[in-house]
């Protein structure tokens, strides 16, 4: 398994960076996973879930950090099935106003970026247990810190 997270310059992106803590090695605006055939498949405000040739957000990106996650055959398996079964999902605008004000702001059967990937984790067995928050609440930064803890993270 293979995730890819990007530090972008669009408005949208500076927004996310924006309401995130500082991370190391640079704080992510976008997280999405990298397919066994090297497409980057992630949930986009603009399209929902789908699948991107590499280079499509060369416009915007400023730092990006891929990480490899160690896994079962089994486990790979998985997170791929889980994220391709997502395609076309729409992207959850609703989420994203849930980082801004009090509540559980959601839609259901619909994605944001770090929750698509934090779903995919999680339905494959890498995270042992649910995470401590609801996936439509983990950012692109908190996902990275979680991963940190299992996997070394340069710097």
């Amino acid at each position: 398994m293979i995730v890819r997270f990007v530090h972008g310059t669009d408005f949208v992106s500076r927004l996310i960076v924006a309401q995130e803590k500082t991370a190391m090695p640079f704080t992510p605006s976008h997280v999405e996973a990298v397919t066994p055939d090297g497409l980057y498949l992630g949930a986009h405000y603009s399209t929902g879930v789908e699948a991107r040739k590499p280079g499509y957000d060369s416009a915007w990106v400023a730092l990006e950090l891929i990480l490899k996650l160690d896994a079962t055959p089994e486990q790979d398996a998985e997170f791929y099935k889980f994220l391709r079964s997502k395609i076309g999902e729409p992207y959850d605008w609703q989420s994203v106003f849930g980082f801004l004000v009090p509540g559980h702001h959601h839609e259901v059967d619909h994605a944001i970026c770090s929750a698509l990937v934090s779903l995919a984790l999680r339905h494959c067995g890498w995270f042992a247990s649910p995470l401590a928050a609801p996936a439509h609440l983990v950012s692109p930064r908190d996902l990275l810190l979680v991963i940190s803890g299992r996997v070394v993270v340069p710097m």
